[in-house]
């Protein structure tokens, strides 16, 4: 259904955005995360010991400075929400996307209030943006759109999937 290679499922979807946030990043990296992220992505950033440093809401101009002057040599992880749930907004997807390949960065979209909700056929933020397969980790619940189950998803290449179930 997202199209990547393989998935793994945790017991909420809160536990698959802070547990892979916090697996994927490590002290020494950076992660760069859009201001009104949800809390699952914050407590994930807290827990992996990376340095996070926030961009303001969908601000383009502000993520590539901030990318740009990032002077660590550590793994950079761009993570956004795709639906900000609180205020209706879709996070700049393609924006991010150019933005990631142009600094060495990943790319992370939790989008729980996206999937089975936007795009054409209800693959979420990433179909509707247009960059569908070009996202690193997508994730996501099975609790809301999906017809009411339980846990959340994660979805990537074979190999961030391993390492998560690992």
């Amino acid at each position: 259904f997202k199209g990547t290679e393989d998935a793994v499922v945790f017991s909420a979807g809160f536990l698959a955005m802070m547990g892979t946030v916090s697996a994927i990043a490590a002290e020494g990296d950076v992660v760069f995360s859009d201001e009104l992220n949800h809390a699952s992505i914050v407590v994930g950033c807290r827990l992996s010991r990376a340095q996070t440093v926030v961009y303001r809401h969908n601000d383009m101009g502000d993520l590539e400075e901030k990318l740009a002057s990032c002077g660590q040599p550590g793994a950079r992880l761009v993570v956004t929400d795709g639906v900000f749930s609180m205020k209706g907004t879709l996070a700049n997807l393609p924006g991010i996307r150019r933005l990631a390949d142009a600094y060495g960065a990943r790319m992370m979209v939790d989008d729980a209030h996206g999937t089975g909700a936007v795009g054409p056929t209800g693959r979420g933020t990433p179909e509707h943006c247009g960059v569908a397969g070009r996202v690193d980790i997508l994730t996501g619940t099975l609790g809301k759109a999906l017809g009411g189950g339980s846990g959340g998803y994660v979805s990537a290449r074979k190999e961030i999937i391993e390492w998560l179930r690992q």
